[in-house]
């Protein structure tokens, strides 16, 4: 290609040639920048997924104080309380990365059916291993954005929650 690029004919270039290589030196910079953009908006829909879970589960606890109170005069320890709530938040978590996956799914197969028309190849891939990935982040962050509003739950005094109306 550099002495395609070189030949000159009476002291002008002649010819012009681009390899792949040389079209991917100048998309790559761009295609950098685009995922670092993409990164970035997911780490903020992660941070403000688990301040969602956080608000959710706190207001549940509230919302269930009397609930609590009953569990608590039952028998049931402090430990099942913090289950409890741990446990619809790892729900919240579970379901919500099944959301994600079926919606990121869904959105690549339209994009690849545009894409493709325009390309002639499916440029959107979503491999086995992000989608794990992506299972185990949902859960990992539902368990703890759950373990203060958990916290709390299980140490509400059961006489005082009984009382609330």
């Amino acid at each position: 290609v550099s002495e395609i690029n070189q030949l000159k004919i009476n002291g002008q270039k002649q010819f012009a040639a681009n390899s792949i290589s040389t079209t991917l030196d100048r998309i790559n910079p761009y295609v950098g920048i685009a995922t670092a953009v993409l990164a970035a908006i997911a780490g903020i829909s992660l941070v403000v997924s688990a301040l969602m879970i956080i608000v959710t589960m706190f207001m549940s606890v509230s919302a269930r104080m009397k609930e609590i109170g009953i569990l608590r005069s039952l028998g049931e320890s402090r430990r099942d309380i913090r289950r409890l709530f741990t446990g619809e938040a790892l729900m919240l978590g579970g379901l919500s990365a099944i959301l994600a996956t079926g919606l990121a799914y869904g959105l690549g197969a339209l994009l690849n059916r545009v894409l493709h028309r325009l390309a002639g190849y499916p440029l959107v891939q979503i491999q086995v291993g992000n989608v794990l990935t992506v299972f185990l982040l949902a859960i990992l962050i539902a368990w703890l954005a759950a373990i203060l509003p958990a916290r709390r739950a299980a140490r509400a005094n059961p006489i005082k929650a009984l009382a609330v109306e």
